[in-house]
């Protein structure tokens, strides 16, 4: 199926009220977590090696644990009728995470988020395994942040895959890690943004619950011409 307009969205501290990592720390590792985001922010450690890394942390962990503590974060105020909203106008929704595919599924389907990418996390009979498939895509891209999960590449791929110009798509997030992301899209919004850095290369930027980002763009005209051009 061939859709006219393409949303993509940031999961962690966008959708979500919280972030994945402060999960995992919560399962007792608080001090390893602290240290690997101390190297990739000293530039020790590349993005998708602090992926790997965390991945290692959760070796041995009942998957059950995993979502138990994931669930208990909560969605942010309006996340649901949001994306209803963006179907209705002819979008194709698309999840994009540093995460894992076993949460980011959990949050497409309570949401109804039509598609995501995320890193693949293993499990073998319930038991994390510490090993992850990463999507990458900071191979095809200059000057990336060599993250697990490009979401430069993510936004590239889910144009091709739904046939979607770059001037039909918004993208939405909240931290530097989603800048790239903002930067190209028709739309880039940040959204209760962390870093100034986001804040720099969006074309919006929205404080509050999704209630308050629908009225935004109900009422900008940038994006009045996206879902009304006939390209």
């Amino acid at each position: 199926m061939s859709y006219r307009k393409l949303a993509l969205l940031d999961m962690d501290g966008t959708v979500l009220k919280g972030r994945s990592l402060e999960v995992i720390a919560r399962l007792g590792f608080k001090r390893q977590i602290e240290k690997l985001k101390r190297k990739r922010l000293e530039g020790l450690l590349k993005g998708y090696e602090e992926s790997l890394k965390v991945a290692k942390l959760l070796k041995g962990v009942p998957l059950y644990k995993l979502i138990g503590e994931f669930d208990k974060m909560g969605f942010v105020n309006g996340a649901k009728e949001f994306i209803s909203w963006l179907k209705g106008l002819g979008f194709v929704t698309v999840l994009v995470t540093v995460s894992y595919d076993v949460l980011a599924e959990r949050v497409v389907k309570a949401l109804g988020i039509d598609d995501f990418y995320a890193n693949k996390l293993e499990v073998n009979d319930g038991i994390i395994t510490g090993n992850i498939i990463m999507p990458l895509g900071w191979q095809y891209v200059k000057n990336c942040m060599f993250k697990s999960v490009c979401k430069l590449n993510v936004l590239f791929e889910a144009m091709r895959k739904y046939n979607v110009p770059i001037g039909r798509t918004i993208a939405i997030g909240d931290t530097v890690l989603d800048k790239c992301m903002l930067k190209y899209s028709g739309l880039g919004i940040a959204f209760n943004p962390k870093d100034q850095e986001i804040i720099d290369v969006a074309d919006v930027v929205v404080y509050g619950d999704f209630f308050r980002l629908k009225h935004t763009l109900e009422n900008l005209n940038s994006f009045k011409n996206i879902i009304t051009c006939n390209m």
